[in-house]
C-alpha cells in the first residue's frame, strides 16, 4: 500500500495523539503542565540568575523565549530516540512509513511547543514587551529548529538500536549542551575562550534568533542562514544514515 501525503499526516497525528494521551494519562491537570512547567521552570531559574544584567531585558523574558525552543530539541530528541523499539511492532509487521515512529515524537514536541508558547505569551505581556513584525521570524525559526531536530532524531533513533548505551550518553550530553548555549544566561558573560565556538553552536543559533525576533525586534542576515543550513544539513544527514540501516533495523528489532 502506497501511502500518500494525507494517510501520512494522518497517521503522525494519531501517533502524536497517543503520544500525547499516554504521556499525560494519570495527571490531573494533563496537557496544563505544559504550560505550567516552563512557568515554575522560570520563577527557579530568575530567583538565581536575576541579577544578571540584561540590557533592561526582563530575565524570564530572556529565558523563557530561549528555554521555549530549547526544550522542543531536548525533549523530542530524547523520545525519539527509542521510537523504533517502542513501536516495533508496527515497525515490523505493517505497512506503514517507517519514519512516522520517529515523526510522531518530533512533532508531539512541537504541540507542547505551541502549549509552552502560551506561558511565554502570557510572560511578554505581563512585561508589557512590544511584539514587531519580527515574531514572524520566530514561527520561521520553530519551523527550522524543527527539521534540525528530526535529522538529529533520525541518527539518534538509528544509533539506539545497535548501542543502547547512546539514550545514557545522550542525558549527558543534554545536560552539558544547555549550560553551552546561553539559555541561563547571555552569551556576553561566556569567557572568550568558549564564546566564538557557542555563537556558532546550532543550538545557541535557534533560541538566539528567537530572542532577537521576539525581544529586540531584529534579526540577522547571516544567522538566519546559519539556521537555514543546519536544518538542511542535519535532516539530510539523518534520513540518509536511517534509509542505510533501514533494513538493519527491521532485523535487529
Amino acid at each position: 500500500m502506497e501511502y500518500g501525503l494525507k494517510q501520512y499526516i494522518f497517521v503522525i497525528r494519531e501517533l502524536t495523539s497517543r503520544e500525547i494521551k499516554r504521556k499525560y494519562s494519570r495527571s490531573v491537570l494533563g496537557i496544563l503542565w505544559s504550560v505550567l512547567q516552563p512557568l515554575l521552570f522560570m520563577f527557579v531559574m530568575t530567583a538565581v540568575f536575576s541579577g544578571f544584567t540584561l540590557n533592561d531585558i526582563s530575565y524570564p523574558v530572556y529565558y523563557l523565549t530561549g528555554y521555549t525552543t530549547w526544550s522542543m530539541f531536548s525533549i523530542a530528541t530524547t523520545t525519539a530516540m527509542t521510537a523504533y523499539e517502542d513501536n516495533k511492532l508496527l515497525f515490523q509487521k505493517t505497512k506503514l512509513p517507517r519514519e512516522v515512529f520517529v515523526l510522531s515524537r518530533d512533532y508531539t514536541s512541537l504541540v507542547n511547543l505551541g502549549f509552552s508558547s502560551i506561558a511565554l505569551l502570557l510572560v511578554l505581556i505581563f512585561f508589557k514587551v512590544q511584539i514587531k513584525w519580527t515574531v514572524v521570524v520566530f514561527f520561521i525559526d520553530v519551523i527550522f529548529e524543527l527539521i534540525f531536530t528530526i535529522g538529529i532524531s533520525f541518527l539518534l533513533a538509528t544509533i539506539y538500536v545497535f548501542y543502547k548505551d547512546i539514550k545514557f550518553i545522550w542525558q549527558n550530553i543534554i545536560v552539558m549542551l544547555v549550560h553551552m548555549i546561553a539559555i541561563f544566561y547571555p552569551i556576553e558573560r561566556y569567557p572568550d575562550s568558549v564564546r566564538e565556538f557557542t555563537a556558532h553552536n546550532p543550538l545557541f543559533i535557534y533560541p538566539d534568533i528567537a530572542r532577537k525576533s521576539i525581544i529586540n525586534g531584529t534579526c540577522e542576515v547571516d544567522q538566519l542562514m546559519a539556521m537555514f543550513m543546519w536544518a538542511i544539513g542535519a535532516l539530510l544527514i539523518g534520513l540518509i544514515i536511517f534509509k542505510l540501516a533501514e533494513n538493519s533495523i527491521i532485523k535487529k528489532i
